[in-house]
Order: structure tokens, then sequence, then C-alpha cells
């Protein structure tokens, strides 16, 4: 058998041990955005608050059958760029030992989780380490072509992905300035700069092909104007300019949600008690303009911005809701719904899962995973030596996509669990895969010498 039938074989175990999490629920796990995901993917009609893309990709990989067809092909592509991964780091590792490390890291992380989720978000992953490849690893121009397509993928199916590239590759070329061994990666950040604004492009297209206008969303406004909410600077701004002003929100100053989700979805909000979305697009974003224009606001929104981001680095768990016990995705709720329209003969599975009949031990699961979190941090700062300057590189750039996922989301969306659970299962990866590899360096270097 020649080496890329091995490849192919070991992707495909490989994304077999991913779709852990989601055999064991019985079903691939959803969460409440799941139904729109779903139903957009078939109706092509872009939604405000999210790209279509998604949507689309649902529908190709489950080819019209089932929503497992669709989280296998994310664990296929996962197993593919964490294997890619793992081969640059250890060159020479057995095809046995990358199985199990992939068994460690689906079972010793919430990389399973995410993956068997029908949601965008396991793609902001799976950019990470796709540009850490590209920048640090020495690939074939073949891998790098197939990386970047991956990226690609990853980028115009999740909103926040467009603005952690923009921010990296900016990052990148002002720290260049000062360490001039970083100006050799300025020819890559172009070409991501690229790849980032064809997958902007593509999204605007996107929209513009179904009657939304050519734009990246119709829904900034809402989402601004929840983060201000939720960091408090709305309720500061708002105490003095209704004074002024007749601004239909005034009205509902004293009592604000305290959180950016509330005031985007619930329907007690201020939004959506005042003709929704569309009908507050006028008055926000003058608000928002006015807010931003005003010098003084302007260290209070850096700290809030900065404050929230710490407070997101620090959410590492499964977003705690799924087992709360009134978070059931009955006939009424939106995957339900979904699921019962597009996949009929699916709805006894998605009925009986153990995250809808709330027998999936998520606390459990997340504690085990803190504490993989902490030893794995403490064990590869005791025993892993010497650090090679590549190794540097590559934690370095992975606590760097993970903070500007942090800082991104934070600063405009919302501090959410989920947010920052989806990307930072990362770290632990990257301190089980290091600690292996120096194992795995050390127990090499003994078989020779005893040979010698």
């Amino acid at each position: 058998m020649n080496s890329t039938a091995k490849n192919i074989i070991v992707t495909l175990l490989s994304a077999m041990i991913y779709m852990i999490f989601a055999l064991y629920d019985n079903y691939p796990v959803v969460t409440s955005d799941t139904g729109a995901y779903i139903d957009i993917g078939y109706t092509l009609v872009p939604p405000a608050d999210r790209p279509i893309l998604y949507g689309l990709f649902i529908r190709a990989t489950s080819l019209g059958a089932s929503l497992w067809l669709t989280s296998f092909a994310q664990c296929v592509i996962l197993a593919y760029v964490v294997n890619s991964f793992i081969r640059g780091m250890v060159p020479r590792i057995f095809n046995r030992h990358l199985l199990a490390v992939n068994i460690v890291i689906s079972l010793g992380t919430i990389a399973g989780w995410y993956v068997g989720q029908i949601m965008p978000d396991i793609f902001v992953s799976v950019m990470v380490l796709c540009i850490v490849q590209y920048f640090l690893f020495s690939n074939s121009k073949a891998k790098n072509i197939i990386l970047l397509l991956i990226a690609f993928l990853a980028i115009v199916v999740h909103n926040s992905n467009y603005v952690i590239i923009t921010l990296f590759v900016t990052g990148l070329f002002i720290l260049s300035i000062f360490f001039k061994d970083l100006k050799v990666f300025r020819g890559k950040a172009i070409t991501l700069l690229a790849i980032g604004i064809v997958a902007w492009l593509t999204l605007c297209f996107s929209n513009l092909i179904g009657g939304k206008g050519f734009s990246a969303g119709s829904a900034t406004h809402v989402f601004v104007m929840g983060k201000l909410n939720e960091s408090g600077v709305l309720k500061t701004y708002l105490d003095k300019a209704c004074a002024d002003n007749q601004y239909k929100i005034c009205a509902y100053k004293d009592k604000l949600p305290p959180v950016a989700w509330e005031f985007h979805w619930d329907a007690s909000s201020p939004v959506q008690q005042t003709g929704g979305w569309d009908a507050n697009r006028q008055e926000y974003n003058a608000i928002i303009k006015d807010i931003c224009s005003r010098p003084k606001y302007w260290p209070f929104l850096a700290y809030k911005s900065l404050e929230a981001t710490a407070r997101q680095l620090s959410l590492t768990n499964i977003d705690g809701s799924y087992s709360l016990p009134w978070t059931k995705f009955d006939e009424e709720s939106s995957p339900y719904k979904m699921i019962a329209k597009y996949y009929p003969h699916e709805l006894n599975e998605f009925k009986m899962s153990r995250q809808n009949t709330k027998t999936f031990n998520i606390p459990l699961y997340n504690n085990i995973y803190v504490i993989v979190i902490i030893l794995s941090s403490i064990a590869v700062l005791l025993f892993v030596n010497p650090w090679t300057r590549e190794m540097k590189l590559v934690y370095l750039s992975t606590i760097a996509l993970i903070v500007l996922n942090a800082f991104t989301t934070a600063t405009l969306s919302s501090v959410n669990e989920r947010l920052n659970s989806r990307v930072i299962w990362l770290l632990p990866f990257l301190n089980l895969l290091f600690i292996f590899r120096a194992a795995y360096l050390r127990y090499t270097i003994h078989k020779k010498s005893e040979l010698n």
C-alpha cells in the first residue's frame, strides 16, 4: 500500500475518533442557532446576522440525507489539519502513534464536542491550525495550497474569522518593523490577507445574489449596540443624550438587558419592542457614530474591550446552558423544526440524544477538561526542554490567534463560554503534542544509543 493510501486511511480513522462525542450523544450536537443554519442552506435566503455559506456547507455535506454526514465531513477536515500539524512537529511519527495522539486529543480536550456539532465554531480552530502551519512549517507547494483552501472555507463560514485574519496580518506587519526576523513572513502575510479579502468578497456577493445587497451583513448595528449595552457604555451615553434626542431606545434606558445576547434576541429587549433590527438601523447607527466620535468615550471603550477580552479568555468550558434542565430542544425550538422539516427520518434520534434527554454529563467533562489544561500546562513547562525556535513560534502564534479570537468576539459580540472554548482547546492540544514530542525524541535517542 502506498503512502497516499495509508494517509487517507489514517485520516478517516482519525475522523472516526473525533466522531466519538457525536456517536456517544446518539446524534450530532446542536445549539439554538443550528436550526437557522440548516434552514438558510435550503431557502438560500441570506440572513442578516450570519453568513449563508455554512448553511450551504450543511446542505452539500449532508447530501440532503443526514446531518451525520455533515458532522463526519467536519471531522475529516479537522483530522487532516491536526494530523498534518502533528506530522509537522514530529516528522517520523508512526501512524499508530498518530492515532493514539488523536484519541488523547479527542477525549482529553473538547475538540470532539465542537467538531461533532452542527455549527461553524470548529472552523475557527481549523483556521488557526492552517495559519500556523502555513507560516511556520516547511510544507510542499501542494500542501500550502490545500491549507489555504481549507483556511478559505473556514473564513467564509464564520464572520469573526474575517476580523481575526485582518488583525493577525496587521499585527505581524507591525511586529516585523521591530523584529527583523519576522520580515521573512511578510510575503505569506500578504497571501493570507488576499485569501481573507477574496473570502470577504465571496460573502458580499452571496448576499448580493440573495437580494441583501453587496455587504458582509446587515446586522452590524444591532451587534455593536448590544456590546455597547453589555459594557455599560450605552447606559452612560443615554443618560445624557436622551435629554436632547428623541431616540426610541430612551424609553428602555433604565431596563436594558445585562448581556448582549439578550439585547439581540430576547422578545422583551428594546430591539424587539421597537420594531426589530431593520426598523432601528438608522437610530442605532446614529448612536454608534455619536459615541465613537466623542474622545471622552475612547479610554472607556478601550478599557472595556480589554476587560472583556480577559474575561473571555478565562471561559474554557462547554456552554453551561446545555446542562440546565430547562434547556431542551422541543417541538417549538428552531433545531427541532428544521430537523423535522429537512431530515424527518432523523427526528427520533435527535429527540433521544443524550444532549436532549439531559444524560450527557457536561459538568463532569468540563471538570476533567480543566484538569487537563492545568496539568498539561505545568508538565510542558517542567519537562519539555529544550524549546526550539520553531516550538516557541508555534506556541506564541497559536496563543496570539486565541487571544485575537477572544478580543474579536468579546469586543464585537459578547462574553460567552462558547465563543472562547471553541478555540481554547488548542492550548492543551499543543501542550500534549509537545510533551509527546519530547518523550518521542528521548525514546529515539535512547534506542540509537543502545544500537551503538
